[in-house]
């Protein structure tokens, strides 16, 4: 993926983009302060006027794409400066986890080392050195290497179900993506995601007394729990797979036989035939008892982000570049999943968890490390040139 050896020496230092922080952060506060939950359509679209204007500033030309409900998805798009040798695409979202209101317990703070706020970590600081990267080349009239587009959604928490076939359409449509989702603890990469399948196992009994005729009965209840069992033995700790059952209902009273039942099931996995191999196991599950009827809903959400030939040169040349700007980038598996998943699934050469170091992910110590925030914006500078 290495564009030419002597390009890809850095002309942003970390020195530099350090003089641009203060820059940044009043676009991250900015960002922050727009609380966009996911399905808040008001908060959604007075993010994206945030930052499609920050694009705009960056060079970009930004399209809007309405989504019903949501607010709107932004598709920026960055001409390179370099020969042509197909777009790289960004792959971001402006939504988070966080209701309306949070800003009030978890206000926008410079403290000490951290700068905290909700979804400062996940990832509106992502965005935020990604668009100082794009402006301070533009300033510099050096620009990308090659066309960029920048995607930014607004369901991504949600799983991005509007978002998802332009992302995969986007991804198929160019040579290498960047995501910059935060980074795990301590700033590495995110090299690996675990997949995810999600499942509803509903169970039909037959209703009866309990007290007079339970053996006129078939308790979903009963039948449910044994194949819980089955369903928890799936699991493979060493391949990394995961099984999970999350939410069970059931029942009317406790002196009824359960007619109906049901259960989620959440699935992990680092490789994809992991979730085949469990798919396929749940779907031969029988009832105990043969008067209940078994009803599997659901199947893979997001599939693996494995680690190829292709993302691993991409991995190789941003930890030498992270060398020669000063700073070791360390690389790092992780169960959770993003939008990296489906980029990766549709055979774009995937490079996530670029985003600043911090922590306290969807919770109300959401932070992100000051220090880090020039380190991110010269490294993707320095990205934006060599690929």
């Amino acid at each position: 993926m290495e564009r030419d050896a002597a390009v890809s020496v850095p002309t942003l230092t970390v020195a530099e983009a350090e003089r641009h922080t203060d820059e940044c952060l009043a676009l991250l506060r900015a960002l922050v302060e727009c609380e966009s939950p996911t399905g808040d359509r008001e908060g959604n679209l007075e993010v994206a006027a945030v930052l499609e204007g920050a694009m705009v500033r960056a060079g970009g030309k930004v399209e809007r794409i309405p989504a019903p409900g949501l607010g709107v998805h932004l598709l920026g798009r960055f001409s390179g400066v370099g020969r042509d040798r197909g777009p790289i695409l960004v792959m971001g979202h402006m939504d988070t986890v966080h209701p309306a209101g949070t800003l009030q317990r978890l206000p926008f703070a410079h403290v000490g080392g951290e700068v905290r706020g909700p979804g400062i970590y996940d990832m509106k600081s992502g965005l935020a050195v990604t668009l100082a990267a794009l402006r301070i080349l533009a300033g510099k009239q050096r620009g990308p290497a090659s066309d960029v587009t920048f995607f930014v959604t607004c369901d991504e928490e949600r799983g991005s179900p509007h978002s998802r076939k332009r992302i995969e359409a986007e991804a198929r449509a160019h040579r290498a993506a960047l995501v910059p989702e935060p980074s795990a603890p301590g700033g590495a990469l995110k090299t690996r995601r675990k997949g995810v399948s999600a499942y509803v196992l509903e169970v039909a009994g037959r209703a009866a007394h309990a007290g007079i005729e339970p053996e006129a009965g078939a308790s979903a209840i009963h039948e449910l729990a044994r194949q819980v069992c089955g369903i928890c033995d799936l699991a493979d700790p060493d391949a990394g797979t995961s099984v999970n059952v999350g939410v069970i209902k059931g029942g009317t009273v406790e002196n009824v036989v359960a007619d109906a039942a049901s259960c989620g099931i959440d699935v992990r996995f680092f490789v994809n035939t992991e979730s085949d191999r469990v798919d396929t196991a749940l779907r031969s599950f029988v009832a105990f008892d043969k008067r209940c009827t078994l009803t599997l809903k659901g199947g893979l959400n997001r599939g693996a982000l494995e680690k190829s030939e292709a993302s691993s040169l991409i991995v190789k040349q941003a930890r030498t570049l992270a060398a020669r700007l000063g700073f070791e980038l360390g690389e790092e598996s992780t169960g959770g999943a993003s939008d990296g998943n489906l980029i990766s699934a549709v055979g774009c050469p995937t490079l996530d968890g670029l985003g600043p170091d911090g922590g306290g992910a969807h919770t109300l110590f959401e932070h992100i490390l000051v220090d880090d925030l020039p380190r991110r914006i010269a490294l993707f500078a320095a990205l934006f040139e060599s690929l």
